[in-house]
């Protein structure tokens, strides 16, 4: 027996680290982000081995390369349980690089596993044991309660979904977006670093704020792009590309990645875009997150 599911990215533009409750599912972001079209495909089915096997993409991980797959192995099965199968998730997107995939892959393996096991639990109760793993992993705050609301959303107050707050972005068709993928940022070495912490929250709150006053696309596009500026957590080459972008094309970095966001309103407009068409991918925004392949 094998049971499959497709979770959407996440795509965050701009948070507000709160990981301060000893409660984990009030532990959080808030901040605004899009789910969007590709993500990661998430199978479980029983194996011979008595371990657990974790793939990316064919390759078998090691338990250090699989945190968060095995921490929502170990928050929804029993220990005696724990053998015989294996998970595989396959990408669609960049690994590390801000587009989500530990929150993707970590709801994957929780419906895979309710569905395999028999457990019965809620879809609330299943995105709430994602939530603790990627919070337990410092692999993120706000990516899975981000995919629970859908499209484009702004978090108003953090923690995981049930606990935390989300509204909906009002869509304006006349934005078009693309993102562009360098390499990798490790989402821990920022939640993990005091003066990183500090400058996230002081460029982040008032923007917030102000996007919550004013729910519209637009302001999206221009709230991410300003924090962007001042957060400054960019690499040399993804701060070059943004120093270069015609003025019809706003880009912002994707948190926590090595990573671009391109908004722009013609396709013409992307051939005055200083990159490369082949680094260059058009997204599309998702509402629905998870689907159920087999």
């Amino acid at each position: 027996m094998k049971t499959e599911f497709w979770v959407a990215a996440h795509l965050t533009g701009l948070f507000e680290i709160n990981d301060t409750s000893t409660e984990i599912l009030e532990v959080g972001s808030r901040g605004a982000g899009i789910s969007i079209q590709r993500g990661v495909t998430t199978s479980i089915q029983q194996s011979d081995k008595s371990s657990i096997i974790i793939l990316f993409d064919g390759v078998q991980q090691t338990l250090a390369e699989s945190l968060i797959t095995q921490k929502v192995i170990k928050l929804l099965i029993p220990e005696e349980d724990q053998k015989n199968f294996q998970i595989h998730h396959k990408f669609h997107v960049p690994i590390r690089s801000g587009f989500g995939t530990s929150a993707a892959g970590a709801l994957g393996t929780a419906f895979c596993l309710n569905e395999f096991f028999t457990l019965e639990l809620s879809k609330l109760e299943l995105f709430q044991a994602a939530h603790k793993a990627e919070v337990l992993t410092k692999s993120g705050l706000g990516d899975v309660i981000g995919l629970f609301q859908g499209g484009l959303e702004i978090r108003t107050k953090e923690g995981a979904p049930g606990f935390g707050k989300t509204i909906g972005i009002r869509r304006n068709n006349d934005w078009k977006m693309a993102t562009v993928s360098l390499g990798t940022l490790s989402t821990s070495s920022v939640l993990s670093d005091p003066v990183k912490r500090v400058s996230v929250n002081n460029a982040s709150s008032k923007l917030i704020d102000n996007l919550i006053m004013n729910p519209e696309f637009d302001n999206f596009v221009h709230s991410i792009a300003e924090f962007t500026r001042r957060v400054q957590l960019w690499s040399s080459q993804l701060h070059t590309m943004l120093n270069n972008l015609p003025e019809d094309v706003i880009g912002a970095q994707i948190m926590l990645g090595d990573a671009l966001f391109l908004f722009y309103h013609e396709e013409d407009e992307l051939a005055d875009v200083n990159i490369s068409s082949d680094l260059i991918q058009p997204e599309e925004i998702c509402t629905e997150t998870i689907k159920r392949l087999k």
